[in-house]
Order: structure tokens, then sequence, then C-alpha cells
């Protein structure tokens, strides 16, 4: 039998004492000081007795997992329980594991022998002494030091040379070092971290340029972000429109575009397709028949599209779920789609042939249309100027269509397309507009607003109008799409009696960029072909299949002649069974 100094030495009580520190520190730096407390006189109270009446093993409890196990409720219970700390990391995801760790060490060490294992005891105290060091210096760190040098005592080879002592806690003392200087970079960096990532989720979950409110400059994102090559719509269709309309804008000032106000009508579902609710712009447009051929076509998107139905000029319908009405604006702004929320997909019906016009009478402009805000008067009439065109001879259509050419050949000459617009008034706030006329460059949204309200200066019906233009269309994918880069902004204007598109935008020239690679565009396919299968499975269209074969199977089964097929075939069968 072991005497008692063998079992009783100074590496031992250095182990409890490494222990008691340990509790005592994340006690303290959790304020759960009663806490730490109790695991001191727990493991002071397991040293005493593996040290007198159970200094043998065998005599020892053995160890058991169930408390182990079980002891993961009530932690749970108490993660349920806690409160949420807002814009922060809740100190109880620390505290909850490090209790564990305290209590698990507690069982091993008292099983120590009898299966509870010194390394298990060794992990799960050194754990809880690190994690009693959150948030330095609330945890006592000269405690936590204490507690570290005496589990390395506690748990090195007898005989050990004192220089390695040394360069062991002069390895911990650097990466400490580290440690802190790394927690004290983050303290004073952290809100500009955290403004980062909070424009990073701007820009990868929302489609720009699209607000209910949009102001120039809001598309740059879309070309200089990391996600410009982002697919934001999937078109099941290989040869689509090539402008996908979001909104059209009515009202400019300050470099701020607002919605129209009033939209011209609203428009309900007028029958369902399993579970999508068809609206129709007008009655009875969107069912083909002998005279009219209609082509649906359904959208995928995958941001947030600010309830815009995103659609041709061309549609004379819409299908979503969910939906009990929407907002048709002049010139074909649809809105109402999920009341703003982020919605996943719908459906546009477009004719395929002139049958089905949309009447005259939700073409109409409105006063809005030809609204300016007097500051600009002077900017726009030295640009009418710069255009060469006489005011007075501008009474009807053909005269208009001039106009809007003037306006290509004049950005064509004197304006170069460019994704940076250089601040002409140092140090003054000023509307950006007056940076790109000057400048003399620009992207789609400032091209576009300049034509506008030119435009209406000259008394032509005009809007500013956002959405995605130019589809990449790949012959080995069954649908097309929209990637981020493809947003744009172009004009409405209302010639021969309709709205019509105008997009004075210069060619984008040596924008670099990349073209998918072979693997990109494979798994793409792949993508797609998914969605398009969990869509199927989600919109119910399986069930029109299901019906189909029931209303069949119980039409047959009440046929004369199925049941004559029937006998014929059963006689048959006897028949030669007999002679044979």
């Amino acid at each position: 039998m072991k005497s008692f100094s063998e079992i009783v030495d100074a590496r031992y009580v250095a182990k409890v004492l490494f222990l008691c520190l340990a509790s005592f520190n994340l006690g303290h730096t959790f304020d759960f000081l009663w806490v730490g407390i109790l695991f001191v006189i727990v493991f002071i109270s397991i040293g005493i007795l593996n040290a007198t009446s159970h200094r043998e093993f065998l005599k020892r409890k053995r160890y058991r997992k169930i408390p182990a196990y079980a002891a993961i409720v009530p932690l749970a219970f108490f993660w349920v329980i806690s409160p949420t700390i807002e814009n922060q990391v809740s100190p109880y995801l620390l505290f909850l594991p490090g209790i564990y760790f305290l209590y698990l060490a507690a069982l091993q060490e008292y099983s120590r022998g009898n299966g509870g294992y010194e390394s298990f005891v060794a992990f799960d105290g050194i754990a809880a002494l690190l994690i009693s060091m959150y948030q330095v210096p609330r945890g006592f760190a000269i405690v936590g030091a204490v507690g570290l040098l005496l589990a390395i005592f506690a748990y090195s080879r007898r005989g050990t040379s004192w220089y390695k002592y040394f360069l062991f806690i002069l390895m911990i003392a650097i990466l400490s070092a580290i440690s802190y200087g790394g927690y004290q970079y983050w303290k004073t960096k952290r809100f500009h971290y955290g403004e980062r990532l909070a424009q990073d989720y701007f820009e990868r979950e929302r489609m720009m340029g699209f607000d209910p409110v949009v102001s120039l400059g809001s598309f740059s994102s879309n070309f200089n972000s990391k996600y410009n090559n982002q697919i934001v719509l999937r078109i099941w269709d290989k040869n689509p429109e090539r402008y996908l309309k979001a909104a059209s804008y009515s009202k400019y000032i300050a470099g701020l575009w607002k919605l129209p106000t009033q939209p011209i009508k609203k428009i309900y579902p007028a029958y369902y397709q399993v579970d999508y609710a068809v609206l129709e712009i007008q009655d009875s447009l969107t069912i083909s028949d002998s005279h009219r051929q209609v082509k649906q076509v359904w959208v995928q998107s995958s941001l947030e599209n600010f309830g815009f139905v995103l659609a041709p000029y061309n549609s004379v319908g819409f299908a979503a779920k969910e939906l009990d009405s929407l907002q048709y604006f002049a010139g074909g702004m649809v809105q109402g789609l999920d009341a703003g929320h982020k919605r996943s997909d719908w459906y546009y019906f477009i004719c395929q042939n002139q049958s089905c016009e949309i009447s005259d009478s939700l073409l109409k402009t409105l006063d809005e249309d030809l609204q300016i805000d007097e500051r600009y008067f002077e900017l726009l009439d030295a640009v009418i100027e710069g255009l060469k065109i006489n005011r007075d001879s501008l009474e009807n259509d053909s005269s208009k269509k001039f106009v809007l050419q003037k306006l290509l050949e004049f950005f064509q000459v004197n304006f170069k397309y460019d994704l940076k617009v250089p601040n002409q008034f140092k140090n003054q706030k000023v509307d950006p507009l007056y940076n790109f006329v000057i400048s003399k460059q620009g992207y789609c949204e400032y091209y576009a607003t300049l034509s506008t309200l030119v435009l209406r200066r000259l008394k032509i019906p005009a809007r500013y109008a956002t959405g995605f233009a130019n589809p990449e269309i790949n012959e080995s994918l069954p649908y097309s799409v929209f990637r981020r880069r493809h947003s744009h902004a172009w004009v409405e204007v209302f010639v021969d009696g309709h709205w019509a598109i105008f997009d004075p935008t210069p060619p984008m020239m040596n924008l670099g960029f990349e073209t998918p690679n072979w693997f990109a565009l494979k798994w793409e396919n792949v993508r797609g072909r998914f969605a398009q299968i969990m869509h199927l499975l989600k919109e119910g269209g399986w069930r029109k299949v299901v019906d189909r074969w029931q209303n069949a199977s119980s039409a047959a089964l009440e046929s004369f002649w199925f049941y004559v097929i029937l006998f014929s075939f059963i006689f048959g069968l006897l028949t030669f069974k007999i002679l044979k």
C-alpha cells in the first residue's frame, strides 16, 4: 500500500489549487461568485477525500456517464431563459460551457483511477481557466496566471529542467500578449468592422436602385462590389425581353427620385392556378385562345424587391402566391408583391401578337410627368441650348422623336460612360446632377435623370425608370439570367400615344466584367434545375397530374366500354388457358 506522502505531494496540492483558482475566477468574471465558491468547496472536499479515506483507486466511486450527460439539461434550460444582449455576444455563451467543464473535472477527479482520467481533469480544468479570462481585466489576470503556473507544475514530469519551465511560460506569455493585443485592437475597431459587415449585408441582400426612394449613385455598388457578378434573377424564357422593369419615378429633387403618388388602377385576382393568384390588367387577357397567343414566364429572385413585380413592358398579367391585389401605375409599374417583403418568385404573362394590347386609358400621362423643381431651370436650359433645339417646333410626335435622337447624339459626342463621377465642387455639397453635367462622365442613372428632366422642360412627358437590361443568354441553360451588374436605369417617354423606352446611356466600354467559365455555367445549370424542381413541388403543379389521373380513372370506371374491354380480356384469358 502506498504511503500518505506518496499520494499527497506538492503536485497534487498544486492541482487542487489550480482547480480552485479556475473556479473562483470563472465565478468572479461572470458575476456568479457564489457558483465559483461552491466549486472551490467541491474541489477541496474531493482533494481531501482522495488523499485520506479514499486513497486506494478501487475504493473510489466508479465514474458514471449519466450524471455527466444529465447536467446538460439544466444548463440548456438556463441558456433558454437567459436574457439576450442586443448587438453583442451573450456572456452566457462562454459561462455555461465553463461551468460544465468544471463539473466534468469534478466528476473525473472524484473517480480518478476508477473510470476517471487525469488527462480529462487537466483538459477540463485548463479550459475553464481560459474561459475565466474572458473580458480581462474584469477577470483576475493575476489569478489566471497563477492558476496556469500551478497547472504546469502539477502536470509536469518529475525531474523536468528549470529552463523547460521557463520556455513554456515564455511561450504562454507571448501567446497571451498576442491575444490581449488582438482583443484591444478589435475593441477599438469593432464599430468600424460592424459598419463594414452592415454594408456587406446591404450589398449582398438588396437590389440596389429599386427602393421607394432612390438616389443618384445607388447603382454604384452593383458594379463595384464583389457581388457584381451575382445572379439575382432567373427568367425561365430562352428569349426574354431586353428590359425588365422594376419601378418608374416621377419627382426629382436634391439627388433623390420618388415614386408616383397614386396608382391609376388596382387589379384583383381573376382566377387561380393551383396556389397562384392570377391578376390581369384587363379582363380575359392571360388565357390563350384561337385569336391570341399568351406566354407565361416564371421569374425567380434571390433578393428583396421592395414589392415591385419586375416584368417586361408588354405584360398583361401576373401571378404569385398569397396575393389579394396589385397596384398598377401609368407606364406599367406594378407594386404590392407581398407587401414589400422578400418574394422568391412570380409569373408574368405576355402576348406574342397584337391581339391583346393594353387599353389607352391605362397608358395616360399625369401632371407629375412634367414636374420639375425651379432650381433646375437654368441648368436644363443650358443643356437644351447645347442641343440646338427649337422649342416652338415640338408639336407632333415626329419632332419629339427628333429630340430623342438629338439627346443620344449629344451624350455620345460630349460625354463618356464611367462608374466614377468626379466631384467638381470641392468642400461643397451640391446636387450630383451638376457634377455630372460639368464632369461629362457618369453611368446610367445620371444619363437617365438628366434626359428625363430635359424632356420635361421641353413639355414632353417622361419618367425615370429602373430595372434590368440586356439579359445573359446561354444556349446550355433553359433560362436567361440577370446578374447584379445588369441593373440599369433608363427613361420612359410618352410618344405616339403610349409610353416607350428611351435609353440615353452610351455603350459601356472596357468595364472588364468577367465571363463565367465552363464550371460556373454547369454549376449554375445544376442550381437552376434544382430550383425548378423545388418550385414545381412547392407550387403544387404535381397535384394537377394527380387530379387528371383520378378524373380519368373515375371516368373509366363509370364507362360501359371499360367493362366490355375488361370482360373481353378475362374471357380471352380463360379461353387461352382452357385450349392450352
